[in-house]
Protein backbone atom coordinates (compact mmCIF):
# COMPACT_ATOMS: atom_id res chain seq x y z
CA UNK A 1 0.00 0.00 0.00
CA UNK A 2 1.35 3.47 -0.44
CA UNK A 3 0.72 6.35 1.96
CA UNK A 4 -0.58 9.76 0.04
CA UNK A 5 2.73 11.52 1.22
CA UNK A 6 4.69 9.17 -0.92
CA UNK A 7 2.70 9.83 -4.08
CA UNK A 8 3.02 13.81 -3.22
CA UNK A 9 6.59 13.47 -3.05
CA UNK A 10 7.59 11.07 -6.27
CA UNK A 11 4.72 11.58 -8.63
CA UNK A 12 3.16 15.02 -10.65
CA UNK A 13 -0.09 14.16 -8.50
CA UNK A 14 -0.88 17.93 -7.61
CA UNK A 15 -1.19 18.34 -11.22
CA UNK A 16 -4.89 16.55 -10.90
CA UNK A 17 -5.89 19.57 -9.54
CA UNK A 18 -6.14 21.45 -12.90
CA UNK A 19 -8.54 18.37 -14.50
CA UNK A 20 -10.74 17.69 -11.15
CA UNK A 21 -10.46 20.60 -9.32
CA UNK A 22 -9.26 19.05 -5.93
CA UNK A 23 -6.53 16.42 -4.84
CA UNK A 24 -6.81 12.95 -5.77
CA UNK A 25 -5.23 9.69 -4.77
CA UNK A 26 -3.15 7.58 -6.55
CA UNK A 27 -4.45 3.93 -6.44
CA UNK A 28 -1.75 2.06 -8.72
CA UNK A 29 1.43 1.09 -8.00
CA UNK A 30 3.12 4.00 -8.00
CA UNK A 31 5.51 6.16 -5.53
CA UNK A 32 8.97 6.18 -5.78
CA UNK A 33 11.69 4.11 -5.40
CA UNK A 34 11.41 4.87 -1.31
CA UNK A 35 7.99 3.61 -0.65
CA UNK A 36 5.81 0.78 -1.35
CA UNK A 37 5.64 -2.90 0.20
CA UNK A 38 8.41 -4.72 0.19
CA UNK A 39 10.35 -1.89 0.84
CA UNK A 40 13.03 -2.78 4.09
CA UNK A 41 11.88 -1.76 7.47
CA UNK A 42 13.90 0.69 8.87
CA UNK A 43 16.72 0.77 6.27
CA UNK A 44 19.39 3.33 6.23
CA UNK A 45 19.51 5.98 8.60
CA UNK A 46 17.19 4.84 11.63
CA UNK A 47 18.97 6.27 14.69
CA UNK A 48 20.22 8.95 16.81
CA UNK A 49 22.02 12.22 15.89
CA UNK A 50 25.75 11.45 14.37
CA UNK A 51 28.26 14.49 13.96
CA UNK A 52 30.70 14.20 11.10
CA UNK A 53 34.49 15.85 10.11
CA UNK A 54 32.72 17.99 7.58
CA UNK A 55 29.27 18.99 8.82
CA UNK A 56 26.69 19.60 11.62
CA UNK A 57 24.49 17.23 13.47
CA UNK A 58 20.62 16.52 12.92
CA UNK A 59 18.33 14.45 15.29
CA UNK A 60 16.65 11.85 13.64
CA UNK A 61 17.87 9.66 11.03
CA UNK A 62 19.46 11.83 8.40
CA UNK A 63 22.97 14.09 9.36
CA UNK A 64 23.56 17.26 7.66
CA UNK A 65 26.77 17.25 6.05
CA UNK A 66 27.87 20.58 4.36
CA UNK A 67 30.72 20.64 1.93
CA UNK A 68 32.16 23.46 -0.42
CA UNK A 69 31.33 23.63 -3.80
CA UNK A 70 33.15 21.06 -6.46
CA UNK A 71 34.37 19.00 -3.41
CA UNK A 72 34.04 15.54 -2.73
CA UNK A 73 30.81 14.66 -0.52
CA UNK A 74 31.64 13.20 2.83
CA UNK A 75 28.99 11.61 4.71
CA UNK A 76 28.25 8.62 7.70
CA UNK A 77 28.38 4.94 5.34
CA UNK A 78 25.25 4.09 4.19
CA UNK A 79 23.31 6.95 6.77
CA UNK A 80 21.10 8.75 4.25
CA UNK A 81 22.70 12.68 4.88
CA UNK A 82 21.27 16.02 4.49
CA UNK A 83 24.15 17.93 1.94
CA UNK A 84 23.44 21.69 1.75
CA UNK A 85 24.44 23.36 -1.11
CA UNK A 86 24.86 27.21 -0.81
CA UNK A 87 24.35 27.92 -4.93
CA UNK A 88 21.20 25.84 -5.45
CA UNK A 89 17.76 27.18 -4.72
CA UNK A 90 13.96 26.69 -4.86
CA UNK A 91 11.46 28.88 -6.30
CA UNK A 92 11.15 31.01 -3.38
CA UNK A 93 14.74 31.94 -3.31
CA UNK A 94 15.48 29.87 -0.33
CA UNK A 95 18.67 27.11 -0.80
CA UNK A 96 18.20 23.82 -0.88
CA UNK A 97 20.67 20.62 -1.08
CA UNK A 98 20.31 16.48 -1.71
CA UNK A 99 20.28 13.84 0.21
CA UNK A 100 23.48 11.21 0.01
CA UNK A 101 23.62 7.92 0.80
CA UNK A 102 27.32 6.65 0.21
CA UNK A 103 29.02 3.58 0.50
CA UNK A 104 32.01 2.01 0.03
CA UNK A 105 30.86 -1.64 -1.34
CA UNK A 106 31.14 0.09 -5.30
CA UNK A 107 31.78 2.51 -7.17
CA UNK A 108 28.36 2.09 -8.59
CA UNK A 109 26.14 5.69 -8.55
CA UNK A 110 22.67 5.49 -8.42
CA UNK A 111 20.95 9.87 -8.95
CA UNK A 112 17.12 9.72 -8.11
CA UNK A 113 15.30 12.99 -9.14
CA UNK A 114 11.91 13.49 -7.05
CA UNK A 115 8.63 13.92 -8.24
CA UNK A 116 6.06 16.81 -7.18
CA UNK A 117 3.78 18.41 -10.30
CA UNK A 118 4.92 21.26 -12.55
CA UNK A 119 3.70 24.88 -12.61
CA UNK A 120 4.36 27.80 -15.13
CA UNK A 121 2.42 30.94 -14.30
CA UNK A 122 0.39 32.58 -11.63
CA UNK A 123 -2.43 29.88 -12.27
CA UNK A 124 -0.77 26.69 -11.39
CA UNK A 125 2.34 27.79 -9.37
CA UNK A 126 0.02 30.01 -6.40
CA UNK A 127 -3.50 29.83 -7.75
CA UNK A 128 -4.01 25.95 -7.78
CA UNK A 129 -0.84 25.16 -6.99
CA UNK A 130 0.09 22.48 -8.89
CA UNK A 131 3.70 21.73 -8.04
CA UNK A 132 4.81 21.02 -4.40
CA UNK A 133 7.25 23.13 -2.30
CA UNK A 134 7.42 26.35 -4.13
CA UNK A 135 6.48 28.45 -1.69
CA UNK A 136 7.90 26.29 1.07
CA UNK A 137 11.24 25.33 -0.08
CA UNK A 138 12.81 22.13 0.26
CA UNK A 139 15.49 21.92 3.03
CA UNK A 140 16.82 19.70 6.27
CA UNK A 141 14.04 19.57 8.41
CA UNK A 142 11.77 18.27 4.98
CA UNK A 143 14.53 16.17 3.92
CA UNK A 144 14.66 13.93 7.54
CA UNK A 145 11.04 13.03 6.97
CA UNK A 146 11.53 11.85 3.47
CA UNK A 147 14.28 10.07 4.27
CA UNK A 148 12.54 7.84 6.11
CA UNK A 149 10.79 6.21 3.12
CA UNK A 150 14.15 6.36 1.52
CA UNK A 151 14.62 2.59 2.22
CA UNK A 152 13.08 0.37 -0.26
CA UNK A 153 13.08 -0.61 -4.15
CA UNK A 154 16.14 0.63 -5.72
CA UNK A 155 17.20 2.15 -2.64
CA UNK A 156 17.02 -1.57 -0.84
CA UNK A 157 20.15 -2.48 0.62
CA UNK A 158 18.74 -5.43 2.26
CA UNK A 159 17.36 -7.21 -1.08
CA UNK A 160 19.88 -9.64 -2.27
CA UNK A 161 18.22 -9.81 -5.65
CA UNK A 162 18.79 -5.64 -5.87
CA UNK A 163 21.15 -5.40 -8.29
CA UNK A 164 21.96 -1.89 -7.00
CA UNK A 165 22.04 -2.84 -3.72
CA UNK A 166 25.84 -2.19 -3.18
CA UNK A 167 25.90 1.31 -5.28
CA UNK A 168 25.93 4.83 -3.52
CA UNK A 169 22.80 6.81 -3.94
CA UNK A 170 21.76 10.84 -3.91
CA UNK A 171 18.48 12.20 -3.70
CA UNK A 172 17.73 15.59 -6.07
CA UNK A 173 14.63 17.05 -4.19
CA UNK A 174 12.18 18.95 -5.75
CA UNK A 175 11.18 22.51 -5.16
CA UNK A 176 11.56 24.55 -8.91
CA UNK A 177 8.12 23.56 -10.17
CA UNK A 178 10.01 23.57 -13.93
CA UNK A 179 10.50 19.37 -13.94
CA UNK A 180 14.22 19.51 -13.12
CA UNK A 181 14.89 21.60 -16.21
CA UNK A 182 14.85 25.65 -16.27
CA UNK A 183 17.33 28.19 -15.52
CA UNK A 184 14.84 31.29 -15.57
CA UNK A 185 15.85 32.62 -11.99
CA UNK A 186 14.39 35.96 -12.51
CA UNK A 187 10.62 34.48 -13.78
CA UNK A 188 7.64 36.68 -11.74
CA UNK A 189 4.28 35.79 -11.34
CA UNK A 190 1.44 37.96 -9.59
CA UNK A 191 3.96 39.82 -8.15
CA UNK A 192 5.97 36.66 -7.03
CA UNK A 193 9.72 36.35 -7.40
CA UNK A 194 9.67 32.49 -8.75
CA UNK A 195 13.37 30.73 -9.53
CA UNK A 196 12.59 27.79 -12.46
CA UNK A 197 16.15 26.88 -11.67
CA UNK A 198 15.94 22.69 -11.26
CA UNK A 199 18.54 22.56 -14.68
CA UNK A 200 21.02 25.00 -13.05
CA UNK A 201 20.75 23.46 -9.31
CA UNK A 202 21.36 19.96 -11.01
CA UNK A 203 25.16 21.61 -12.48
CA UNK A 204 25.70 22.67 -9.25
CA UNK A 205 24.92 19.02 -7.35
CA UNK A 206 27.18 17.25 -10.37
CA UNK A 207 29.94 19.04 -9.62
CA UNK A 208 30.09 17.35 -6.15
CA UNK A 209 28.67 13.83 -7.18
CA UNK A 210 31.36 13.66 -9.79
CA UNK A 211 33.83 14.94 -7.15
CA UNK A 212 32.83 12.10 -4.77
CA UNK A 213 33.04 9.57 -7.76
CA UNK A 214 35.29 10.28 -10.36
CA UNK A 215 36.11 6.79 -11.28
CA UNK A 216 32.58 5.91 -10.91
CA UNK A 217 32.06 2.09 -12.13
CA UNK A 218 28.35 3.38 -13.82
CA UNK A 219 26.04 6.15 -13.07
CA UNK A 220 22.00 5.43 -13.15
CA UNK A 221 20.08 8.73 -13.57
CA UNK A 222 16.70 8.08 -12.63
CA UNK A 223 13.28 9.56 -11.25
CA UNK A 224 9.54 9.06 -11.09
CA UNK A 225 6.56 11.67 -12.67
CA UNK A 226 8.42 15.39 -12.44
CA UNK A 227 11.67 13.45 -11.97
CA UNK A 228 11.35 11.30 -14.67
CA UNK A 229 10.89 14.43 -17.13
CA UNK A 230 14.15 16.02 -15.25
CA UNK A 231 15.87 12.64 -15.57
CA UNK A 232 15.38 12.98 -19.18
CA UNK A 233 16.19 16.98 -20.11
CA UNK A 234 19.10 16.41 -17.50
CA UNK A 235 21.16 13.40 -19.01
CA UNK A 236 23.14 14.66 -21.37
CA UNK A 237 24.58 17.11 -19.07
CA UNK A 238 25.07 14.08 -16.26
CA UNK A 239 27.15 12.58 -19.30
CA UNK A 240 29.16 15.73 -20.05
CA UNK A 241 29.85 15.89 -16.07
CA UNK A 242 30.71 12.27 -15.64
CA UNK A 243 32.93 12.15 -18.79
CA UNK A 244 33.74 8.73 -19.94
CA UNK A 245 31.85 7.12 -17.02
CA UNK A 246 29.13 5.50 -18.48
CA UNK A 247 25.67 7.39 -17.35
CA UNK A 248 22.23 5.18 -18.53
CA UNK A 249 18.77 6.49 -17.56
CA UNK A 250 15.40 5.18 -16.46
CA UNK A 251 12.42 7.60 -16.38
CA UNK A 252 9.48 6.58 -14.95
CA UNK A 253 6.80 7.67 -15.86
CA UNK A 254 8.12 11.01 -17.51
CA UNK A 255 7.19 10.72 -21.35
CA UNK A 256 8.18 13.07 -23.93
CA UNK A 257 5.13 12.64 -26.02
CA UNK A 258 5.33 13.64 -29.33
CA UNK A 259 2.98 16.35 -31.25
CA UNK A 260 0.03 16.50 -31.48
CA UNK A 261 -0.22 14.84 -28.31
CA UNK A 262 1.69 18.01 -26.49
CA UNK A 263 -0.02 20.98 -28.30
CA UNK A 264 2.31 23.63 -29.49
CA UNK A 265 0.79 26.51 -27.37
CA UNK A 266 1.08 24.39 -23.67
CA UNK A 267 4.87 23.69 -24.93
CA UNK A 268 5.47 27.28 -25.67
CA UNK A 269 4.61 28.18 -21.91
CA UNK A 270 7.04 26.12 -20.60
CA UNK A 271 9.34 26.54 -22.92
CA UNK A 272 9.30 30.37 -22.24
CA UNK A 273 8.52 29.69 -18.35
CA UNK A 274 11.55 27.63 -17.86
CA UNK A 275 13.78 28.90 -20.46
CA UNK A 276 14.00 25.47 -21.75
CA UNK A 277 16.15 26.69 -24.84
CA UNK A 278 19.36 27.67 -22.92
CA UNK A 279 18.97 24.17 -20.77
CA UNK A 280 18.24 21.66 -24.16
CA UNK A 281 21.30 19.50 -24.84
CA UNK A 282 23.69 21.48 -27.51
CA UNK A 283 23.77 20.08 -30.56
CA UNK A 284 19.91 18.93 -31.02
CA UNK A 285 18.41 21.68 -32.88
CA UNK A 286 15.42 19.54 -33.35
CA UNK A 287 14.83 20.03 -29.49
CA UNK A 288 14.50 23.90 -29.85
CA UNK A 289 11.43 23.70 -31.69
CA UNK A 290 10.09 19.69 -30.87
CA UNK A 291 10.91 18.46 -27.04
CA UNK A 292 9.97 14.86 -28.07
CA UNK A 293 13.24 15.00 -30.60
CA UNK A 294 15.69 14.43 -27.22
CA UNK A 295 15.61 10.48 -27.41
CA UNK A 296 16.19 10.32 -30.88
CA UNK A 297 19.32 13.06 -29.70
CA UNK A 298 20.36 10.49 -26.75
CA UNK A 299 20.39 7.29 -29.28
CA UNK A 300 22.90 9.11 -31.64
CA UNK A 301 24.85 10.51 -29.09
CA UNK A 302 25.07 7.87 -26.95
CA UNK A 303 24.84 4.31 -28.62
CA UNK A 304 26.77 2.66 -26.19
CA UNK A 305 24.26 3.70 -22.84
CA UNK A 306 20.92 2.15 -22.00
CA UNK A 307 17.71 4.54 -21.55
CA UNK A 308 14.48 2.86 -20.49
CA UNK A 309 10.96 4.65 -20.01
CA UNK A 310 8.50 2.99 -17.81
CA UNK A 311 4.41 3.97 -17.86
CA UNK A 312 1.16 3.25 -17.76
CA UNK A 313 -0.84 3.43 -20.99
CA UNK A 314 -3.77 5.66 -19.84
CA UNK A 315 -1.71 7.43 -16.76
CA UNK A 316 -4.22 9.96 -15.26
CA UNK A 317 -1.83 11.90 -14.45
CA UNK A 318 0.16 12.80 -17.45
CA UNK A 319 -3.19 13.04 -19.26
CA UNK A 320 -3.81 16.22 -16.92
CA UNK A 321 -0.52 17.19 -17.50
CA UNK A 322 -0.14 17.02 -21.19
CA UNK A 323 -4.11 18.62 -20.74
CA UNK A 324 -5.32 15.71 -23.05
CA UNK A 325 -7.62 12.40 -22.87
CA UNK A 326 -6.32 9.34 -21.10
CA UNK A 327 -7.16 7.72 -24.58
CA UNK A 328 -4.79 10.24 -25.91
CA UNK A 329 -1.86 9.69 -23.95
CA UNK A 330 -1.82 5.41 -25.40
CA UNK A 331 -1.55 7.11 -28.83
CA UNK A 332 1.12 9.26 -27.66
CA UNK A 333 2.84 5.85 -25.93
CA UNK A 334 2.10 4.67 -29.28
CA UNK A 335 4.02 6.86 -31.69
CA UNK A 336 7.09 6.97 -29.28
CA UNK A 337 6.93 3.45 -28.95
CA UNK A 338 7.23 3.08 -32.94
CA UNK A 339 10.39 5.58 -32.70
CA UNK A 340 12.09 3.98 -29.69
CA UNK A 341 11.51 0.68 -31.40
CA UNK A 342 14.57 2.01 -33.81
CA UNK A 343 16.91 2.56 -31.28
CA UNK A 344 19.43 -0.24 -30.51
CA UNK A 345 19.90 1.44 -27.42
CA UNK A 346 16.22 2.55 -25.85
CA UNK A 347 13.07 -0.17 -24.44
CA UNK A 348 9.89 1.16 -22.84
CA UNK A 349 7.96 -0.73 -20.60
CA UNK A 350 4.09 -0.20 -20.74
CA UNK A 351 1.74 -1.10 -18.56
CA UNK A 352 -1.82 -1.38 -18.84
CA UNK A 353 -4.04 1.20 -16.96
CA UNK A 354 -4.26 4.53 -16.20
CA UNK A 355 -2.51 4.44 -12.69
CA UNK A 356 1.06 6.62 -12.16
CA UNK A 357 4.42 5.90 -11.72
CA UNK A 358 5.87 2.07 -11.07
CA UNK A 359 9.04 2.46 -9.46
CA UNK A 360 7.71 2.25 -5.88
CA UNK A 361 7.49 -1.71 -5.98
CA UNK A 362 9.21 -2.82 -8.88
CA UNK A 363 8.47 -7.04 -7.76
CA UNK A 364 4.70 -6.30 -7.76
CA UNK A 365 4.40 -4.77 -11.26
CA UNK A 366 3.97 -7.21 -14.39
CA UNK A 367 3.38 -7.01 -17.81
CA UNK A 368 2.75 -10.28 -20.20
CA UNK A 369 4.75 -12.28 -17.35
CA UNK A 370 7.73 -10.07 -17.49
CA UNK A 371 8.30 -8.07 -13.49
CA UNK A 372 9.76 -5.32 -13.54
CA UNK A 373 12.35 -5.81 -10.87
CA UNK A 374 13.50 -8.50 -13.50
CA UNK A 375 13.44 -5.66 -16.16
CA UNK A 376 15.44 -3.79 -14.52
CA UNK A 377 18.27 -5.74 -13.61
CA UNK A 378 17.99 -6.99 -17.32
CA UNK A 379 19.15 -3.03 -18.07
CA UNK A 380 21.41 -2.32 -15.36
CA UNK A 381 23.47 -5.71 -16.25
CA UNK A 382 23.42 -5.41 -19.40
CA UNK A 383 21.90 -8.67 -20.46
CA UNK A 384 20.66 -9.37 -24.09
CA UNK A 385 17.48 -10.15 -22.87
CA UNK A 386 16.29 -6.58 -22.16
CA UNK A 387 13.04 -6.12 -24.58
CA UNK A 388 10.48 -4.03 -25.30
CA UNK A 389 7.26 -4.76 -22.80
CA UNK A 390 3.52 -3.47 -23.88
CA UNK A 391 0.18 -4.86 -23.96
Amino acid sequence: MRSSSLLSLFSLAPLLLVACGGGAENSGNGGGPGGGAGGAGGGAGGGGATTTATGTTASGGATTTSTPPGQPITTPKEQWSWVPFDNAFCANGSTTGIGANITDKSSKVVIYLMGGGACWNDLTCYGVKTAVNIESGYGEAQFESDAKNLNGSLFDRTDPDNPLKDASYFFVPYCTGDVHAGDNPDAVYGGKPTKHVGFANMKAFLSRIVATFPGAERVLLSGSSAGGFGAGFNWWQTQQAFGGVRVDLLDDSGPPLPSPYLSQSLEGQWRAAWNLNATLPEGCAECQTDLSAIFGFYAEKLPKNRAALLSYTHDQVIASYYQIPQSQVAEGLAALATELDTYENTRYYYVDGNSHVLLGDPAGVSQNGVVLKTWITQMVTDDSAWKNVKP
